[in-house]
């Protein structure tokens, strides 16, 4: 058979698909739904549908299309009717042999959660295809103990109540558990409790994602959070947007490592930009990177100090990287490393603070407390209301000392108070060298035990 009668017949096969009843033909060929999707369909399907790394599958030819609407979902904005068995009917045929599931614009209304197979795209039209929980709280997208998913374009809402149950339900947009190599981009998370909720998972990625208008309170520390990590490695969290959330923007947690979060924006938030923090019987967050960020216009409606930051690592945070961060107009403190002082080795230690950009800040603009052997260098501070950079200890168990620290290079200005402070006898052999500034309201404050002022 010659190559013109073959393409001949494969385009009769597929005109006499598309006639027959929606039940035997839930799935599409990729030139069909390109034909059908348009041009904005073009630039989704055939971008980047797949992780960026060797072990993802670019979508070909014969990948297959789902249409949920084919099996049966209506996303018209009814209440009362339950859209999650069709949907979920079209994601488990596409895990038969992998392929993307198409979400046309519309509201879908969901009555339990939905379970994501591996080796899928779940693609949506972008902010106008909305998956939307409609009783209790749950996580809208499940994925436990699956690889290779892409999610895309879609946007998640919930029933946006306040949760003040002794117990509550942790309601999110997606929720991964033991999950690896899974991509989430180009969605938007708004009026639901949460974005997205990681443990234990590897390798994801959250990319151009908004979080806007999460619902929570300063109250309930289970509301209000846009990405939240346990124990979770080689992720990326970059180029996304962050607006008005109650708890953390972007938080790593319990062992939490070699991840990096870059070119976020964060504004008009109530509590930290990017928090690590590892308890004491808590594997160590470490080989982190937090770079290229905007954190600014952050708020303090707690009525107590210290409530709001722009970058915190709290507890054993080990030989992370925080550089070329821009931070502004935070009411209580830019950057702190603070440690337990009844923990004497699990404190924040080896981590480098550098070439950062803070202005506008609250109260003081890099804060060490209870940390040691850490690095600030490079960075400019301008216009804090209290110090510039101190060094402190608290308590008065083993751990309640802040040794070894360098402070080398920075430009401190305009600060009311002092532009460098270390605060007390048990802050020890600090290493002062090349730091300069104006304008501040006092000169440095040593009362450091063993300042090396000539060293670096």
């Amino acid at each position: 058979m010659d190559e013109n009668r073959q393409k001949q017949l494969e385009s009769h096969s597929i005109n006499l698909a598309s006639d027959l009843p929606s039940s035997s033909t839930s799935s599409l060929s990729r030139r069909k739904l390109l034909s059908t999707l348009g041009a904005a369909g073009i630039a989704l399907a055939a971008g980047d549908l797949f992780l960026p790394s060797n072990k993802a599958h670019a979508a070909t030819s014969s990948t297959l299309f789902y249409n949920v609407k084919d099996f049966g979902a209506r996303g018209n904005r009814r209440y009362d009717e339950d859209d999650a068995p069709y949907i979920q009917s079209a994601i488990d045929t596409a895990a038969l042999s992998g392929g993307i599931v198409y979400i046309p614009p519309g509201m879908y209304f969901l009555k339990i959660p939905l379970r994501v197979s591996a080796n899928i795209t779940l693609m949506g039209a972008g902010s106008s295809s909305i998956l939307r929980s409609s009783t209790h709280k749950f996580g809208l997208l499940n994925l436990s103990a699956v690889q290779h998913v892409h999610i895309q374009g879609l946007s998640f809402q919930g029933i946006g109540s306040f949760g003040n149950a002794s117990v509550p339900r942790i309601e999110c947009g997606i929720t991964l558990d033991q999950a690896a190599d899974i991509t989430i981009t180009d969605c938007t998370f708004s009026m639901i409790d949460n974005g997205v909720k990681s443990v234990d998972s590897n390798r994801v990625v959250v990319e151009n994602c908004t979080f806007d208008n999460i619902i929570g309170t300063l109250d309930y520390d289970t509301q209000g959070y846009g990405i939240w990590c346990s124990n979770g490695k080689n992720h990326h969290f970059v180029q996304n947007q962050f607006n008005m959330l109650f708890q953390t923007c972007i938080t790593l947690t319990n062992g939490s490592s070699r991840s990096v979060i870059a070119r976020n924006r964060m504004q008009k938030c109530y509590q930290s930009g990017i928090d690590l923090i590892s308890g004491p019987k808590e594997e160590p967050c470490q080989f982190n990177t937090l770079c290229d960020n905007i954190i600014e216009n952050f708020i303090n409606s707690s009525g107590n100090n210290g409530y709001t930051y722009g970058i915190r690592l709290k507890g054993h945070c080990i030989s992370n990287m925080i550089t070329a961060n821009m931070l502004n107009d935070i009411d209580d403190i830019g950057i702190q490393l603070v440690g337990q002082a009844d923990t004497e080795q699990k404190r924040p230690h080896d981590n480098i603070i550098s070439n950062n950009q803070l202005q506008a800040i609250g109260n003081n603009g890099i804060a060490l407390i209870n940390a040691y052997d850490n690095q600030i260098r490079q960075n400019s501070i301008r216009n804090c209301k209290a110090d510039g950079i101190v060094i402190a200890s608290d308590g008065k168990d083993s751990g309640s000392y802040s040794d070894s620290n360098q402070i080398t290079g920075n430009s401190l200005n305009n600060c009311t108070k002092a532009p460098i402070r270390i605060a007390n006898a048990n802050c020890r052999e600090t290493i002062l060298f090349g730091n300069m500034g104006s304008g501040n309201g006092e000169n440095i404050f040593d009362k450091g035990t063993n300042t090396n002022t000539s060293t670096l």
